[in-house]
C-alpha cells in the first residue's frame, strides 16, 4: 500500500467515541457487577460477616484489595500502549503487599508459633480462592474484550495484567463477604486467587489479544 492511500484510510477510519481507557475500565466494572451479583446468590447479602469481624478488619481487607486493583490496573494500561514503559508502574503493584507483610510480622511477633497456620489458613482458605478465581471470570472476559480496543505488543504481559487486574477486582468483591480477620490470610489466600487468573490471562493473552 502506497502511502498515500494509508493516510487516505486513516482519514476515513471514524474516531472512537470511547477511549480505550475508558472502555477497559468499564468493561471491569461491568465484570465487576456480575461477579458480585453471583457471589449474592451464592453466599448471600454482603457485608454479613462485619459484626463478627469488626470494621477494622473489613476496611483493611477493602483497602488491600482496592489498591491492588488500582495499581494493577494502572499497569495493564501501560501494557496496552505501544512504548509505555512498565518500569514506572509495575513495582506499584508490590506496595499494597508490602503493607500486609509489615501487618502480617506484626501479628506473627504476638502469636505463639502454634498458631500461626491459623493466621495464615483460617476457616475459608478455600472457598476464598475459589471465590475469587471464579469471580474474577466475567472481569476477565470484559478486560480482554476491552484489551482488543487497545493496541498491546507483548500479548503474553499484556495478558497477565489483564488477569492480576481481573483478579484484584474479584478480591474487592470477596472482601464484602470474607470473614477472616487477618494480614496473613489476605497474603495467603487472595494472592493465590488473584494469581489463577493471572496464569490464564497470560495463557490466553497471544492468543486473543493478537492485532
Amino acid at each position: 500500500m502506497r502511502t498515500e492511500d494509508l493516510i487516505a484510510d486513516l482519514a476515513l477510519t471514524p474516531i472512537p467515541q470511547v477511549r480505550p481507557p475508558l472502555r477497559l475500565v468499564g468493561a471491569m466494572l461491568a465484570g465487576w457487577i456480575v461477579a458480585v451479583l453471583g457471589l449474592l446468590m451464592v453466599l448471600g447479602p454482603p457485608l454479613a460477616a462485619v459484626p463478627a469481624t469488626g470494621m477494622l478488619p473489613f476496611a483493611v481487607k477493602t483497602a488491600f484489595a482496592l489498591s491492588f486493583t488500582a495499581t494493577s490496573v494502572l499497569a495493564a494500561l501501560a501494557a496496552g500502549r505501544p512504548g509505555q514503559k512498565l518500569t514506572s508502574r509495575a513495582p506499584l503493584i508490590a506496595a499494597p503487599f508490602a503493607v500486609l507483610l509489615v501487618l502480617a510480622a506484626l501479628e506473627l511477633g504476638s502469636t505463639p508459633s502454634y498458631s500461626w497456620p491459623n493466621l495464615f489458613m483460617g476457616t475459608t482458605y478455600r472457598s476464598c480462592i475459589t471465590a475469587i478465581a471464579l469471580g474474577s471470570v466475567p472481569v476477565l472476559i470484559g478486560t480482554l474484550w476491552a484489551y482488543r480496543e487497545m493496541a498491546p505488543t507483548r500479548l503474553g504481559v499484556a495478558g497477565l495484567l489483564a488477569g492480576l487486574s481481573s483478579g484484584a477486582a474479584a478480591a474487592v468483591a470477596y472482601a464484602l463477604y470474607c470473614p477472616e480477620t487477618t494480614a496473613s490470610f489476605l497474603l495467603a489466600a487472595y494472592t493465590p486467587g488473584a494469581l489463577v487468573p493471572a496464569i490464564a490471562g497470560y495463557l490466553l493473552g497471544p492468543k486473543l489479544l493478537r492485532w
